[in-house]
């Protein structure tokens, strides 16, 4: 067993008393809770917080504040994050506190409430790694002030809750010296509680209306991207998973659609094959099976990551960078078979998988793709575009196209498509806000569309992320497609938006949050989409940063939820492809 080591936080309390608290290196310390036992030791006198793969957070059980002083100094390891320390207060429990995040520009006041960052002032500040600074922070009564090497950087309100203090380390490791509080002890309104034995993945196990059984990775490539998934279960119980994998990063040429398999409901998964790799970037792919059997999977290919490289045909990237090493790859590629491959897509195939049909164009692009209605026609709700994902700049079709919310319909199995309605939105937003649609066809006949939806304020300027609301925009059809509701926001707050009806009727959409909270959440309607119990929102995994979602819902034989979604596993990796387990309680 690892031998037991020693780290000193000086105390003064409201006698002035001065304590010595003990880390144990094996366990939990007596004094303190450590997130990850295992990423902090003492060092030369130092404590010393592992975050390369994750926020790791100290927290001194000692006692509880009212006003207090919090100091130490600190020393970040150089690493491509953040490089973050974090002075914790008012920790009610291991995910509830307020901190002051130092990292390598800015020291940032916030409050976090099981993982919602709830901004409330920041400061410029640059904190050279590998080297010592100061740092202090104090609350009296519900203003707080902000100290970072000796100078004095903001003071801002705060909440006066009381709790415990703490630091944390996030994308780096982190040194921590001559740590001190002094303050006055006072009793919280609920003893301190260790929530982390009741969550998976950051989600609570056992929720209002879900129940969590369990998160895995289904799918990683080591040093690649994956992301935008989609799911569907074969009538012969398999299932299938779609995603664009094996890529450099985010946006990059590479991008190909692949498929893995499931023939154990979820548990194990086979090595992708790649189904679409064309000349473009191949991205967002969705799957359904239609009661014949046959597969249909969509898609779309982008030429983004080339920047303003095709209207000027030359490289406007700094040399060296991925994006000039990108744009270079663009002026080298055939003109005539990237336009043959740029736009929306579905494909075929009668075989399970094994082979394809020649791609058929759609108007509009649906990442989920879309489904097969009771009366046996495929239909798809998406957006047209003018765009790098459809047309080069200078294709003469682009100066006719249309940017509309389209609804597409097949009436021979996905062989082609035609556009049968657009959907109407308020008058003050434009087509630009709106983006990757699902639809479902509820029990009551209605057919209910959800969509992902970009804020702008007042002059038509996009919202900044941390600013936005996000809340799926929602229309509905009573007439079979023909005609349809303007668009309405909801109350759910995330994207984009993936629905499944249940079989006693109830509909799960689920979604990412980029934002605040990030993670995976659903919603459920009792009554076909007219309504959803937001009140009530599912969470279904957390995550540490806002390149998460994208997640699709299939039902199991037992009556339980596979959601698929694409986040990384651990800060500084690419993005793999995780799925939760869960069912619904009520």
């Amino acid at each position: 067993m690892p031998k037991a080591i020693t780290c000193l936080l000086v105390c003064s309390l409201a006698a002035l008393a001065q304590n010595k608290l003990n880390i144990e290196g094996n366990e939990v310390g007596e004094n303190w809770f450590f997130s990850s036992p295992g990423k902090v030791t003492c060092v030369d006198g130092s404590m010393v917080i592992d975050g390369m793969q994750g926020p790791v957070r100290a927290i001194s059980a000692e006692a509880e504040y009212a006003d207090f002083e919090l100091e130490a100094e600190f020393n970040v390891a150089k690493t491509n994050g953040v490089m973050a320390i974090g002075f914790m207060f008012a920790s009610t429990d291991n995910e509830r506190f307020i901190s002051v995040h130092y990292d390598w520009r800015s020291a940032i006041l916030f409050q976090d409430i099981e993982g919602e960052y709830l901004e409330i002032k920041r400061g410029p500040k640059p904190q050279a790694p590998d080297t010592w600074h100061t740092a202090k922070i104090a609350r009296k009564g519900d203003q707080l002030t902000v100290w970072f090497n000796g100078k004095e950087l903001f003071t801002a309100p705060v909440p006066t809750t009381v709790g415990r203090v703490g630091f944390y380390a996030s994308q780096t490791v982190g040194k921590l010296k001559n740590m001190k509080v002094r303050g006055t002890v006072a009793k919280p309104e609920k003893p301190w509680k260790d929530t982390s034995k009741e969550k998976i993945a950051g989600a609570n196990i056992v929720q209002n209306r879900a129940q969590i059984i369990w998160t895995k990775t289904i799918c990683k490539q080591e040093g690649r991207y994956i992301g935008w998934p989609s799911v569907c279960t074969r009538k012969n119980g398999q299932i299938l998973a779609v995603f664009s994998g094996d890529r450099e990063e985010h946006v990059c040429p590479w991008g190909k659609v692949q498929m893995i398999r499931s023939n154990d409901h979820g548990e194990s998964w086979t090595e992708p094959e790649t189904i679409v790799n064309g000349i473009n970037d191949d991205r967002d792919a969705g799957i359904m099976e239609l009661e014949n059997g046959d597969l249909v999977v969509t898609w779309f290919s982008s030429i983004a990551y080339a920047g303003a490289t095709p209207s000027t045909g030359k490289v406007s990237a700094k040399p060296g960078t991925k994006p000039f090493h990108y744009q270079n790859h663009f002026l080298k590629l055939p003109t005539d078979l990237v336009k043959s491959q740029l736009g929306y897509f579905t494909m075929r195939s009668t075989d399970g998988g094994k082979t394809w049909e020649k791609p058929v164009r759609t108007e509009g692009s649906a990442n989920h793709g879309g489904i097969q209605l009771k009366d046996g026609r495929l239909m798809m709700v998406g957006r047209s575009s003018t765009g790098a994902d459809r047309f080069l700049p200078n294709d003469p079709e682009r100066k006719n196209a249309r940017r509309e919310l389209v609804v597409e319909v097949s009436e021979d199995n996905g062989k082609s498509w035609k556009t049968v309605a657009t959907i109407s939105r308020p008058p003050n937003e434009n087509v630009g806000q709106y983006h990757e649609p699902f639809l479902v066809e509820a029990d009551d006949g209605r057919l209910v569309a959800l969509f992902r939806f970009h804020d702008h304020d007042a002059s038509g300027k996009r919202v900044p992320e941390i600013k936005r609301t996000h809340t799926l925009r929602q229309t509905e059809s009573a007439d079979g497609g023909k005609t349809w509701s303007v668009l309405a926001p909801t109350e759910m707050a995330g994207y984009p938006p993936h629905l499944l009806k249940l079989p006693d009727g109830k509909i799960v959409v689920v979604y990412g949050r980029r934002f605040g909270r990030y993670g995976e959440y659903a919603c459920i309607s009792d009554d076909h989409g007219k309504t959803w119990d937001v009140a009530n929102e599912i969470k279904i995994a957390g995550h540490f940063n806002g390149d998460l979602g994208y997640p699709a819902s299939t039902l199991l034989p037992d009556g339980s939820i596979l959601t698929v979604y694409y986040q990384a596993e651990r800060v500084g990796e690419s993005p793999c492809l995780r799925a939760t387990k869960w069912k619904v309680l009520k």
